[in-house]
């Protein structure tokens, strides 16, 4: 009985210690939906390739954010990410920077 009530306290402590590390935007490979400001869509901002776009401009950064301009699937790609975005106005977005998704070439 002792036990049990021990792994569920560590269960609960655990689950309150993660929750406290997070924020409202979910990491995740580009093609998926993420959760942002409430709701689910993709994002105009993110790691794309082995680059990220900030969301303004016709740069990309590499993971040591040195900047090469778009290429032609690029532009493509983030374009149609702003046209489906409905979270107001565009402006540079570097929070997603360091986190760069799992299964990508660093």
């Amino acid at each position: 009985m002792l036990a049990r009530r021990f792994a569920a306290a560590t269960a609960l402590a655990l689950t309150s210690l993660t929750a406290a590390c997070t924020d409202d935007y979910y990491y995740d490979r580009p093609a998926r939906y993420s959760y942002y400001n409430g709701g689910y869509r993709q994002p105009y901002w993110g790691w794309y390739g082995d680059y990220y776009y900030p969301g303004t401009g016709v740069y990309v950064y590499d993971r040591y954010r040195a900047p090469r301009r778009w290429n032609d699937g690029e532009q493509r790609y983030w374009l149609d990410r702003q046209r489906g975005w409905r979270g107001g106005q565009f402006r540079d977005e570097w929070r997603g920077f360091r986190h760069v998704p799992r299964g990508y070439r660093r």
